[in-house]
C-alpha cells in the first residue's frame, strides 16, 4: 500500500469491528476532560450523544520513511467520542473527536501513540474468530469480553444505504491531552470509500475502569441497518498525520481527504 498524500506520516490497515452507541447526554459530559463540550450532532436522539467502540486489528503499518517489508501489526480497542467542542486559550471553539482510552497489545506502537498524545495502555488481547478480549498487562483483569456475528453479506462501503451518516463518525481530527502536556491534534484519515462493510450483531461485557468514568455494561447490539445503537465489521486502509498542537491544527486536516490525495486502489 503506497502513501498517497505527504501529509500521511504513518499508514495501515485496519479490520475492525465498530459498535456505535447512544449513550445518555449527561453520562458522557462527564467523562470529558475541561474544555470540551458536546457539540451538535443529529446521529442518535435528543438527550443522548454517538460513542464509538472499536475492536480493531491493524496490519501492514509503516511510517512514511519506512517504505520496506510488511510493516507492522498491533490489535487495538478504542472507546471514542466524536461530534465535541474544544475551547482553545482564545476562546475558539473548533470540532473534534476525543478518545478516552486505547489498549493495544504492543509497547512500540503504545510508546508512539503517547507522542500524539493518545491515552494508549498496553494490554493482552486474544482475537479468537468471531470474538475480542481485552485483560490488563500485568494482572489480567478482564477489561473486555465480546462476540461478533455477521447479520448480512460483506459489501463496498459505497453500497451501504447508511454509509454517508456512519462515515460522520470518523470524518474529524483526533484531539486529546496526557496529564499536564499541551493538546495535541492529528487526524486520521479513513479510506472508506476503498473499503467494505460488512452488517453485524455484537454481544459484549465491558467491565468498569476499563476508561475514566465509563460505566461498565452489557451489550446486546443489533445491525447497524437497523440504526443506532448498532454494529458492523469494517475493512479499509487508513493514513495518519503528525500530531500539531491542537490550537495550530493546519486547515487541511479538517478536508474530507488530504488536498493531495488521489483515490487509487491500492495493492
Amino acid at each position: 500500500m503506497p502513501v498517497t498524500s505527504q501529509w500521511a506520516y504513518a499508514y495501515g490497515h485496519l479490520d475492525v469491528t465498530v459498535v456505535v452507541l447512544a449513550s445518555p447526554a449527561d453520562e458522557v459530559r462527564t467523562q470529558l476532560k475541561p474544555h470540551m463540550h458536546l457539540a451538535a450532532q443529529s446521529l442518535t436522539p435528543a438527550g443522548t450523544h454517538p460513542q464509538v467502540l472499536l475492536f480493531g486489528q491493524h496490519s501492514r503499518v509503516r511510517s512514511r520513511f519506512d517504505q520496506g517489508g510488511a510493516g507492522g501489526h498491533y490489535d487495538e480497542w478504542i472507546i471514542a467520542t466524536p461530534f465535541l467542542e474544544w475551547v482553545d486559550a482564545q476562546g475558539r471553539a473548533t470540532p473534534w473527536t476525543t478518545m478516552s482510552r486505547l489498549y493495544l497489545n504492543s509497547l512500540w506502537y503504545t510508546a508512539l501513540g503517547w507522542t500524539y498524545g493518545y491515552p494508549k495502555e498496553l494490554a493482552r488481547i486474544s482475537v479468537p474468530p468471531n470474538g475480542y478480549h481485552v485483560h490488563t498487562l500485568p494482572g489480567g483483569e478482564p477489561r473486555v469480553d465480546m462476540q461478533w456475528q455477521a447479520a448480512g453479506p460483506q459489501m463496498p462501503w459505497t453500497q451501504f444505504a447508511r454509509a454517508t451518516a456512519i462515515a460522520s463518525v470518523f470524518s474529524q481530527p483526533f484531539i486529546d491531552q496526557l496529564g499536564p502536556l499541551p493538546w495535541l491534534g492529528s487526524r486520521m484519515w479513513f479510506e472508506l470509500d476503498l473499503g467494505t462493510m460488512q452488517p453485524a450483531t455484537v454481544q459484549a461485557q465491558i467491565q468498569d475502569g476499563c476508561a475514566p468514568n465509563f460505566p461498565g455494561r452489557l451489550l446486546d447490539v443489533g445491525s447497524i441497518e437497523g440504526g443506532v445503537p448498532g454494529a458492523f465489521r469494517l475493512s479499509c486502509d487508513w493514513m495518519l498525520s503528525r500530531p500539531y498542537l491542537a490550537g495550530s491544527l493546519p486547515p487541511q486536516l479538517r478536508l474530507a481527504m488530504p488536498p493531495d490525495y488521489e483515490i487509487t486502489p491500492h495493492a
